[in-house]
């Protein structure tokens, strides 16, 4: 049984006791957190204020004077010693304005956030030398509290009411853990199941002080509500509330929490809420001030006189005028932003009196201007020079009739808004307000480790018990009691919200409308750091930490033997039998390794190895097995008995079958061998075969090896049966290639046994006449059926099949089928002696030069012209007259009407070079068609021999272009 130590305020131990029967530890949110020691003692002990206990459950220290009760028959000394958690010793402080100055007012008033009314905590704590186990305190305030601005009165209160006041004043909770003071809504983490017969052994209803209702009659504010509102209508007079409220839409007079209730079903309840009215936020601008001097009277008969600024400011958005306000009423504004926040004043409207509207019938903006009437309802004048209002400050008016701007709609959404909250009110009133005391299961909250499941303050909760609820509720864990001496013995958790500050309760009491802002305020850098409880999915980050009870639970002890129900990893574990490192063990008993080394022996009940086949050597896709013994018979066979892989293993091996193992002796000279056998016959049951082997001139390498102990040894082929002639392997030493045989009937294989060969080709004769590069791969086969067939050349461009189409028709050009052009393929055709590539599909062009169609590939590729005589080439010296010209072809076909006369030139040879010259000169633009007369024959042509015409064209091709030449001589 464990023991705990009593000390006094200097740390000396007072007493050691044993954990009794009867110790407890209890927790109630803004109530009560204590532990009680019950012990007996023959000589009383006086345990003075500051006595202390720390423990696994904290530190607590004595905070009231307690004694022991006489036992009469032991003639001893019975104690119930409490010690409350070490913050409630704050109750006996006085909450003090300035403790750090002797002039320490305890009743004071203070307008101010609610971060600026926790620092003043603060300041009473270190005034005090408070701290928790060094560490100042600290406070924060969470996302569901608004920091506005809010007056406190504070009348000799202690430090730990004046935080729980703080909390009620802005409607949330206060509780302290470590060294930070919190402030918002007490709950955390995920949901977990409290569930009647599953963990939950007894399950006990406490009355709450909220009201249960199922339906509603609700009314808003009498703000901004004319007195001709609604007409008067009996039937929505419900206990005197009469037209002057805000009322639900017409039509609704009441909301009820279920459809079709009937009268008996209906549990009635009137609910005011005083924060909706018809309202419109406006913006404040053009803030100024202007000084005001106030004349007081002093005790002796004189005066003096106090100047101050009163604030004035402008709003654009709206025309207000006099008119507006609602007889009897005072206008007053509610700052809804700013430094005033939550803050109500009167205001003045156009103080100056100035007219509202101008002489054109429109709204004069110089009388559009409030005054803020300075009041002290908030313990000093207000406003002043610290809290006062700024451009841009949000605000709403009360005081005026809201009917009279009908453009804003300000009743209708009034009336829907109430409507709205009545709906969400009536939908919490339906549920049952109790709370509920949960003894849980001792195997539930027992661990063999001693980190034990106890839930901590603000777990959330769902409650399962179809007594109490037909679909659950879910709430949260507002207090907790077990026994200090078996923590886990049948724990007690108090479930629901706390009856002071039930949040339906304080629906029908609140006169203040509170606009969350999503804000959190700390007081200071080490306040925010959020604590990841046991039960809570928040995500790690640098920004927060994982509880000490969380810790226990999630990490491997280090210093003593530990266990996990999870996945335990070794290094960088990555799960995947093909890209997975590291190592990894799994609760359900599978592991992960990248190498498994057993000095003794390894014993598997399967081994499965498949998933991953990485193998060294040949592999054969046959039957197949390991020899575990071999003994040579008179006769010279073999009889060889197979291992047996599972008890109802035999080998699959037939007569006649050729088997092979290849031996490779790791334990001498490392020989490295093949062994050719025939099968003779097996035997079934005792797992054997007797087998011949071949000759030495029958095996490949002309020499055979006797079998040999522990070789697998695989079937290539069989003798006689064609069934089992056939045989897959792949090669990773020799041939390096997959390759099918069929009719395999002997070791050494012909070349009609090749089938189908993927990877490097053998020497084989049938690829002696081909352009094999035997380090290449290759895929060959027999037969091969192919849906698409693509060819590229070595950059992996695609090649294009040429497929002739024969002589080049008209017919087939226009035709369904015509020639076509595709990344595949392409037609040629034959025209006029030329090969032609078709280079568009559907093209209707002739294959020749310049069309775009086509492209010539073999044929005579010469350009050449021919010289003609529009007269022959018999001629009478006497009247001698023609016309020379030229005839380009190409391709076998004329290619003239492509030759321009500027790309033609003539020269003339007569053996007289300056004639000559003179005469090319004269006849340089005589292009095609070069006329003649007995003068272009030279002066002395008669007495002449020859007189030769020479004439030279170029055929342009794009950027290229092609020279031909010809001449004729007379």
């Amino acid at each position: 049984m464990e023991q705990i130590d009593i000390k006094d305020i200097s740390g000396a131990i007072q007493l050691t006791t044993l954990i009794n029967e009867g110790c407890k530890r209890k927790f109630t949110l803004m109530k009560e957190d204590y532990i009680m020691l019950k012990f007996s003692l023959d000589n009383p002990i006086y345990f003075k204020l500051g006595s202390y206990v720390e423990c696994n459950f904290g530190l607590f220290e004595v905070c009231d004077l307690q004694k022991p009760a006489f036992n009469t028959n032991t003639a001893g000394y019975d104690y119930e010693l409490r010690l409350d958690a070490y913050y409630w010793k704050w109750k006996n402080k006085i909450f003090k304005y300035t403790p750090e100055t002797t002039g320490q007012e305890a009743s004071w008033n203070l307008t101010a956030p609610l971060d600026v009314q926790a620092g003043i905590v603060l300041r009473n704590l270190k005034a005090l030398g408070y701290t928790y186990k060094g560490q100042d305190f600290v406070f924060s305030i969470d996302s569901t509290v608004e920091n506005k601005s809010q007056l406190m009165s504070y009348d000799n209160i202690n430090i730990l009411d004046a935080c729980f006041e703080m909390a009620k004043k802005w409607d949330c909770e206060c509780w302290v853990t470590e060294n930070i003071i919190h402030f918002g809504r007490c709950e955390s983490g995920d949901a977990v199941d409290f569930e009647i017969g599953k963990n939950v052994q007894e399950m006990s209803q406490s009355e709450s002080q909220s009201t249960y209702a199922t339906r509603i009659y609700a009314f808003g504010s009498t703000r901004n509500i004319p007195a001709d509102y609604r007409p008067i209508d009996e039937t929505v007079v419900v206990n005197g509330v009469v037209q002057r409220r805000l009322m639900l839409p017409e039509g609704t007079p009441y909301i009820d929490a279920y459809p079709d209730m009937t009268t008996e079903e209906a549990v009635e309840q009137v609910v005011i809420f005083d924060e909706v009215y018809p309202r419109r936020t406006g913006i404040m601008s053009d803030v100024t001030t202007i000084e005001v001097t106030d004349k007081v009277e002093n005790e002796d008969g004189t005066t003096t006189e106090e100047k101050w600024n009163a604030y004035r400011f402008r709003d654009t958005g709206v025309n207000f005028s006099e008119k507006y306000i609602l007889p009897g009423q005072e206008l007053r504004i509610r700052f809804a932003s700013g430094l005033l926040n939550g803050l109500e004043f009167a205001v003045k409207f156009n103080p100056e009196g100035k007219p509202e509207k101008l002489e054109d019938g429109g709204w004069n903006p110089e009388a559009q201007l409030w005054e803020i009437v300075r009041n002290e309802d908030y313990g000093r004048p207000l406003p002043g020079d610290v809290l006062f209002p700024q451009d841009g400050d949000e605000y709403v008016l009360s005081g005026w009739d809201s009917t009279k701007i009908t453009e804003l709609g300000l009743v209708d959404a009034a009336e829907q808004e109430l409507k709205e909250k009545t709906e969400k009110y009536a939908a919490k009133s339906k549920i049952d307000p109790s709370t509920y005391g949960c003894t849980m299961m001792s195997n539930d909250a027992y661990r063999e480790d001693g980190v034990h499941n106890f839930y901590s303050i603000g777990q959330k909760v769902n409650l399962i018990n179809k007594a109490y609820f037909e679909n659950g509720r879910q709430s949260r864990v507002i207090g907790f009691e077990f026994n200090l001496d078996l923590a886990y013995d049948s724990p007690i958790y108090t479930v629901g919200e706390t009856a002071a500050y039930s949040r339906i309760g304080e629906l029908e009491e609140k006169v203040e409308s509170l606009t969350l802002k999503g804000q959190t305020y700390t007081g200071d850098g080490d306040s925010g750091v959020y604590v990841i409880r046991r039960n809570d999915s928040t995500p790690a980050t640098d920004s927060n930490v994982y509880s000490a009870l969380r810790s226990l639970v999630m990490f491997l002890r280090k210093d003593q033997a530990d266990g996990t129900n999870f996945l335990l990893k070794f290094g960088k574990f990555i799960d995947s039998m093909i890209a997975g490192k590291g190592a990894g063990i799994y609760p359900d008993g599978r592991g992960q390794f990248e190498r498994l080394e057993v000095r003794g022996s390894a014993v598997f009940k399967e081994i499965i190895y498949n998933r991953l086949n990485a193998q060294e050597g040949d592999t054969s896709y046959s039957e197949n097995g390991v020899i575990e013994s071999v003994a040579l018979e008179s006769d010279g066979t073999y009889t060889l008995k197979l291992r047996k892989r599972w008890e109802n293993d035999f080998t699959a091996f037939q007569e006649g079958d050729i088997v092979y193992g290849i031996v490779n002796n790791l334990f001498s000279t490392g020989e490295y061998y093949a062994s050719w056998m025939r099968v003779l016959s097996k035997n079934v049951p005792a797992n054997s075969i007797s087998v011949l082997s071949y000759p030495d001139s029958e095996v490949p390498g002309g020499k055979n090896y006797p079998p040999t102990e522990l070789t697998i040894i695989t079937r290539r082929g069989n003798a006689f049966n064609e069934d089992r002639q056939s045989y897959w392997y792949l090669s990773a030493t020799t041939d390096k290639c997959l390759v099918w045989l069929e009719g395999v009937t002997k070791p050494v294989l012909e070349q009609n046994n090749y089938y189908m060969i993927l990877g490097r080709l053998p020497n084989l004769d049938l690829f002696d006449n081909l352009p094999v590069n035997y380090k290449h791969s290759y895929i060959f086969a027999r037969a091969g059926i192919f849906g698409e067939l693509y060819r590229v050349d070595w950059q992996g461009l695609p090649v294009q099949e040429l497929v002739d189409r024969g002589f080049w028709s008209a017919e087939v050009a226009s035709s369904d089928n015509p020639y076509t052009n595709t990344q595949e393929r392409a037609d040629t055709v034959w025209h006029y002696g030329c090969k032609w590539k078709c280079l568009m599909t559907g093209t209707a062009d002739e294959p020749q030069y310049a069309a775009a169609g086509w492209a010539m590939l073999e044929g005579n590729p010469e350009f050449t012209i021919e010289i003609g005589s529009t007269k022959g080439w018999y001629f009478d010296i006497e009247t001698f007259s023609t016309t020379l010209y030229i005839t380009g072809k190409l391709y076998n076909r004329d290619v003239t009407d492509h030759i321009l006369d500027a790309d033609v030139s003539w020269t003339r040879d007569t053996g007289n070079v300056s004639e000559d010259n003179a005469w090319a000169v004269k006849r340089a633009g005589a292009g095609k068609n070069l006329p003649l007369t007995i003068d272009d024959l030279g002066p002395n042509y008669t007495n002449m021999r020859v007189c030769t015409f020479k004439a030279q064209a170029l055929l342009r091709d794009g950027q290229q272009f092609e020279v031909a030449e010809n001449f004729v001589t007379f």
